[in-house]
């Protein structure tokens, strides 16, 4: 039996350098699109190691079959779970996340397992998540959800685009969309 609690997964998620090149590339490589992106969000309460911290991300969403897929830019230079496993200049994969039903319960059974909370943030929507390094055990970090409305819509609304726009090249950036000439 497991120590660790385990949930469906329902996102993974990559660090990346420049997400408008990430975004093509994607594209182009891996055929995924069409993509939502929300740019140079600074997210009101981080706690990095259980530190107050700053953080000032760009994300890119889209999804594969029942997988949301997360592109993710760090803009400023402060310390991270990005950071933890990725340098400046450096990308790649970096977490799967999961809802939990018991938010507080499923923290401290990884932290009682030896995989500590990276980083804790509260989301724009009033949500939060945990970000558990589990890099010793998996070779990525675990996301966990509190299970609220906010990110519930948000996961929608990228599913949402994706079932409605036909076109994997389109990209929602805000109220403008682009056509990717890939």
């Amino acid at each position: 039996m497991s120590v660790l609690p385990t949930f469906e997964v329902i996102q993974n998620a990559y660090v990346v350098n420049d997400i408008d090149q990430a975004i093509e590339r994607m594209t182009r490589d891996a055929g995924l699109g069409p993509w939502m992106i929300t740019r140079n969000l600074t997210l009101p309460q981080v706690f990095y190691r259980g530190k107050e911290a700053e953080l000032e991300i760009s994300v890119a969403f889209t999804q594969a079959a029942d997988v949301q897929i997360e592109l993710i830019q760090q803009i400023n230079d402060g310390p991270s779970c990005y950071r933890d496993v990725y340098a400046p200049g450096e990308e790649g994969f970096h977490h799967t996340a999961m809802f939990v039903p018991d938010y507080e319960a499923a923290i401290k059974a990884y932290e009682d397992a030896g995989y500590p909370c990276a980083e804790y943030f509260v989301l724009p929507e009033g949500g939060s998540a945990a970000y558990m390094d589990t890099n010793p055990l998996l070779g990525h970090m675990v996301e966990l959800y509190r299970d609220t409305q906010g990110i519930h819509d948000m996961y929608a609304a990228v599913r949402n685009l994706c079932d409605t726009v036909e076109d994997r090249r389109h990209v929602q950036d805000g109220d403008a969309v682009k056509i990717l000439a890939v």
